[in-house]
């Protein structure tokens, strides 16, 4: 297994309210750092929208199959949903490093 940074989200919607909504893996933080600003970047900073997605805390190191990571080096970073993040952590793809780290 090979080490990635993970990034929660959470999404909000208008009437419905807070929801995680997955997480991404990035090869470095400075990748996270560029993801969560082109991300931010794309939005209309003069209006709050309908229903939008945030960053929720800040990177952990997490360790992932080699699978994963193949995948998370093509492009420097991944996104993925929450089905397919509780996925992954229950068939033990993606697991934390540290005892410490808040791993939900």
């Amino acid at each position: 297994m090979k080490s990635v940074y993970l990034q929660y989200w959470e999404e909000s919607e208008r009437g419905w309210g807070i929801r995680p909504d997955g997480c991404s893996l990035h090869l470095t933080k400075d990748e996270c750092k560029s993801y969560i600003r082109k991300t931010y970047e794309s939005r209309d900073s003069d209006a709050i929208p309908h229903e939008y997605d945030r960053i929720v805390g800040d990177p952990i190191e997490v360790s992932v199959s080699d699978e994963i990571f193949n995948e998370v080096s093509k492009s420097g970073s991944i996104r993925l949903m929450q089905n397919s993040l509780t996925n992954l952590k229950n068939l033990g793809e993606i697991k934390t490093i540290f005892e410490d780290e808040p791993f939900v």
